[in-house]
């Protein structure tokens, strides 16, 4: 009878401990959003994500995404410390899941068959899949309803046409037309519109295939830029050193300009300032929609050193739930990644939507691994050695281009 009830007592301690060590898995997820300037939805995501997994409780630790390069990287590579999920960008997937530091969630899934057809294809690296995406981001221009008006402008630009012809009577009522940063604006116009008039796919440009120097698109595309200057969108000299995440913001935020092509993240806190009565519009280009510039946000992936998949895994099939993302794409603005998703852009974005819905879109080149990460320094350089020089020679900037990519293979 002793050993019987001693049998029993170890049969309970054992179930109580597997209970106890249940309830008590901690997933380790690292993320750029959460925190109180960016809060995307997470708080209250994270609340309910406890409540229909009471076994399974996520310690959030932010981080923003310029550090994510620095701290993240030695925890993987030790191992011990590494997270067990981790937000990530598509040149973050690239490099780490080609080293084996990411879980290869396999194709699969329900999420994975209903990825957008724009970026299913450039999701895997050398045949795996590291990642889970969360959000596409738009990059379109903002535009100042209200200064568009007072330069007797009744209609959003939507063509580069439309564009130059704003600017003109934007000008001549000494209203400063737009803004065009070469970090963010001006590299927006000038992607857009080399990728639009291209005759060759951007990762022909970024393996070496083809060249800069001979692509039509990008040669086009400067050319462009300077009938921009002519127009008197933008003292070109002016625009060089202009910071796009501080006095751009703060310049139309303020209504000091009528345009600035910016991330549609900026949505939320512009829709804040009092008086700003704005639109996000697809890029000026060369079709009547205007075109979407989209990029990969964002999204989840799962460290190959976590002890804890099954419940990673069930972190990332609640995020895939239309139910659930589409809580964080509306608090952050963002396009859904899936098929028949629900999109958290207000109606104010309903021309950028267009352009999408017409099929007129252009992805961001480096981060969908289009070209090589090293490529977006030298664009940026790029622009602004040109707004220095406008009278520069587009094959002086663009054997750059091509040297970098060389370079990096």
């Amino acid at each position: 009878m002793t050993k019987l009830r001693a049998l029993g007592v170890s049969i309970a301690f054992a179930l109580s401990a597997s209970y106890v060590h249940a309830e008590t898995v901690t997933l380790d997820v690292t993320a750029w959003k959460g925190n109180e300037a960016e809060p995307a939805g997470m708080p209250e995501l994270l609340d309910k994500f406890h409540k229909e997994n009471p076994d399974i409780k996520v310690k959030l630790s932010y981080i923003s995404r310029g550090d994510t390069d620095l701290v993240i990287p030695p925890r993987l590579q030790g191992g011990k410390n590494a997270p067990d999920v981790m937000m990530v960008d598509m040149p973050l997937v690239k490099t780490w899941g080609e080293v084996g530091l990411l879980k290869d969630l396999g194709t699969d899934s329900e999420w994975y068959a209903n990825t957008t057809p724009s970026i299913k294809e450039s999701l895997t690296v050398n045949g795996g899949l590291y990642v889970q995406p969360l959000e596409l981001v738009g990059l379109g221009n903002f535009v100042n309803l209200d200064l568009l008006a007072q330069a007797g402008v009744d209609k959003v630009p939507h063509t580069v046409d439309e564009l130059l012809v704003a600017c003109q009577k934007l000008d001549a009522e000494g209203i400063k037309p737009m803004l065009f940063s070469p970090e963010l604006s001006g590299l927006m116009f000038v992607v857009t519109n080399g990728v639009r008039n291209g005759e060759v796919k951007p990762w022909e440009l970024g393996d070496g295939r083809a060249s800069f120097v001979d692509d039509k698109g990008f040669n086009k595309s400067f050319d462009l830029v300077r009938d921009l200057i002519d127009a008197k969108c933008f003292e070109p000299r002016l625009q060089a050193g202009l910071d796009p995440w501080t006095t751009s913001l703060t310049e139309f935020r303020s209504g000091n300009v009528a345009m600035l092509p910016q991330g549609a993240w900026n949505i939320v806190s512009f829709k804040q300032q009092e008086g700003l009565n704005f639109v996000f519009a697809p890029m000026p280009a060369d079709v009547e929609t205007g075109v979407a510039l989209d990029t990969f946000g964002m999204g989840w992936a799962i460290s190959s050193a976590t002890k804890h998949e099954e419940a990673a895994r069930k972190f990332l099939d609640f995020f895939a739930k239309d139910e659930n993302l589409s809580v964080m794409l509306k608090a952050d603005s963002g396009y859904n990644p899936y098929v028949g998703g629900t999109n958290g852009l207000p109606e104010l974005a309903a021309s950028y939507d267009s352009a999408r819905d017409a099929g007129n879109i252009v992805m961001w080149p480096v981060f969908m691994n289009h070209w090589p990460s090293t490529m977006q320094p030298a664009a940026i350089d790029g622009v602004a050695t040109f707004l220095l020089n406008p009278k520069i020679s587009n094959s002086d900037i663009l054997e750059v281009w091509d040297e970098t990519v060389e370079d990096s293979m």
